[in-house]
């Protein structure tokens, strides 16, 4: 099996580590691949995940991905500024690029340009809603993942 899911860190992971070490876990034994996306450093998310025993296979960093790209401007403050277009896009282009089949994200705003299945979570009801899918994330992790896989269209 060749398949991708995106998982977005702050605002679903962190949301519920507990449910996606058990889910990852059981995706990347079925042979899905598991795909951290966030906003976020990649050194800070791997702490994060190694400290919860979260199993994943790689981590997409948009301010790692455009700092390498020379994007990034930091201010006197240690905050930074991208582009408002390349950082909303950021994480539908990933996805795009790299053939994720669904992703699970708490921002509307990067729904807005995603070609790829994006399912928006709500971490108040812990479910998340796409097209023609809802997702109740207060059911065990391998019926979620029964659930994602009978609709993904691969």
């Amino acid at each position: 099996m060749n398949l991708k899911i995106g998982i977005d860190y702050h605002g679903v992971i962190t949301d519920n580590p507990a449910f996606f070490r058990e889910f990852n876990t059981l995706a990347l034994q079925k042979g899905i691949r598991i795909y951290i996306l966030s906003g976020g450093r990649k050194a800070e998310i791997q702490k994060y995940l190694l400290a919860q025993k979260i199993p994943y296979s790689e981590i997409f960093s948009i301010l790692d991905f455009y700092d390498a790209q020379h994007k990034v401007s930091f201010l006197a403050d240690g905050s930074f500024k991208v582009d408002d277009d390349l950082w909303n896009k950021a994480k539908a282009q990933f996805c795009l690029k790299e053939g994720i089949a669904f992703h699970i994200d708490d921002s509307p705003l990067y729904g807005e340009t995603f070609e790829t299945p994006f399912c928006l979570y709500n971490n108040r009801s812990q479910s998340c809603q796409s097209t023609g899918i809802s997702i109740d994330f207060k059911q065990s992790a391998p019926e979620v993942l029964e659930h994602i896989l009978k609709h993904i269209v691969v």
